[in-house]
């Protein structure tokens, strides 16, 4: 199988820091996400991933470094509801890693 592309969500997202996460989990009957909060000196990110999945903080140093995080696009591979894998290239100590329905750019959404 082919390496699965880079999603073009945020470019290098390994150059950022996690400045603030949250879960909300839909136990009102809302569809659960992630709310990632990426920060790279002034620019900040924020991101939302819609269904997680699979949800994982490994043991080590969260939220820094994020040396390896990388946001992929997994539609090529055709699973069930799932177009977005979070992961770690260099199994930093402390990845966050998940499985999403899709992520959007919290600030692009509210400016439309």
């Amino acid at each position: 199988m082919d390496r699965d592309p880079d999603h073009p969500i945020i470019d290098r997202p390994w150059e950022y820091s996690i400045a603030e996460l949250r879960y909300h989990s839909g136990l009102d009957g809302s569809e659960p996400f992630v709310d990632l909060v990426l920060q790279r000196e002034a620019v900040v990110r924020r991101l939302r991933f819609w269904s997680p999945q699979q949800f994982q903080i490994e043991k080590g140093c969260f939220p820094h470094p994020t040396y390896g995080m990388q946001i992929l696009d997994v539609s090529g591979r055709r699973l069930d509801r799932l177009r977005v894998w979070v992961s770690d290239f260099e199994g930093t100590d402390g990845a966050i890693t998940f499985w999403a329905r899709d992520v959007v750019d919290l600030d692009k959404l509210e400016a439309s």
